[in-house]
């Protein structure tokens, strides 16, 4: 209901509109109902509010939001940019776009060898989380021409800042739960990096969207009322293909309107990103333990240890 609502806001419905208030307004009553419910009612909840009860939990899990959110900017936002606005084929902009991927998987796989010999991974979460808001930071200086330098450097520094943390956020939280938590938590992690991604796109989507109706009046000016109907609103991230078959000058209106749209949402995704570096201080690191502990799961086990914790209380 949050997604279809933040899609529908300033694109489809005003945003006071009734259809947009009460998709918002009920998204967030029946997120409240679903922690009532998982905090007094269910016998076996599927998000256990003790994994809050840290705050180094807590900031694990917002920095985990706030690198799922931004990564995936770059990771769905950069071959519409390759496309739309440099005028390059699906083939070049995957080709262009290996940048980003060969250097966010090189460093991810690079940091998981340095925290599995050296145990530590605070200081590793802290430098990914300011290189990929840097980084993200740079993509607004991106030109609406060609620049290899640029391109390939605002990848370069993206991608090894958004590497470290596929791993470290949830070492980090591991570290901190019981044992017997350890799959709930990582379920818990899981969620919130999907909901991230998904609130990311469609915010990043909303914001891109508004950005190119706001600008209707002067592509209505510049390339005709037709062009720019299906260039605006929520028809213009599927356009591509109608920038390509406009006349040169028209062309190159459209690709710098869709520029200047873009540089909006990567202005708020550096903003989220620097929420996450002001969320990582509040991270507590924890000594990592080589020795092994056998935890036996199940609902009796779970029971047992319930009955257990209840004794000591």
């Amino acid at each position: 209901m949050l997604l279809i609502g933040l899609e529908f806001g300033g694109v489809k419905f005003p945003w006071s509109s009734a259809t947009v208030v009460c998709l918002v307004i009920s998204s967030v009553v029946t997120a409240g109902i679903f922690v009532i419910v998982e905090w007094k009612i269910a016998k076996y909840p599927v998000l256990p509010l003790q994994i809050f009860k840290h705050k180094s939990n807590i900031a694990t899990l917002g920095v985990n939001f706030t690198h799922g959110f931004s990564f995936i900017s770059a990771a769905y936002y950069l071959p519409l940019y390759f496309q739309v606005v440099l005028g390059a084929t699906p083939l070049l902009s995957g080709l262009y776009f290996l940048i980003f991927s060969v250097s966010l998987s090189f460093t991810s796989l690079l940091v998981g060898a340095m925290i599995s010999a050296t145990g530590r991974y605070l200081g590793i979460l802290r430098i990914g989380l300011v290189l990929m808001t840097l980084g993200i930071g740079l993509l607004i200086d991106l030109p609406d021409h060609i620049s290899w330098p640029r391109v390939v450097l605002y990848q370069l520094v993206t991608g090894i800042g958004a590497g470290p943390n596929f791993q470290a956020p949830i070492i980090a939280l591991q570290a901190m739960v019981a044992p017997r938590d350890i799959a709930m938590a990582t379920a818990t992690y899981v969620f919130v990096r999907s909901l991230a991604i998904s609130m990311s796109i469609v915010i990043g989507g909303v914001i891109f969207q508004n950005g190119m109706q706001s600008r209707l009046p002067q592509l209505v000016q510049d390339i005709g009322s037709s062009a720019a109907s299906i260039l605006s609103g929520s028809s213009a991230g599927a356009s591509v293909g109608v920038v390509e078959s406009l006349a040169p000058v028209e062309g190159r209106i459209a690709r710098h309107v869709y520029w200047a749209s873009m540089r909006n949402m990567w202005t708020v995704y550096v903003a989220v990103g620097a929420a996450g570096i002001v969320m990582s201080i509040f991270i507590t690191e924890k000594s990592l333990s080589k020795h092994h502990e056998e935890m036996k799961t199940g609902l009796q086990n779970l029971e047992r240890h319930k009955a257990v914790d209840k004794d000591i209380e």
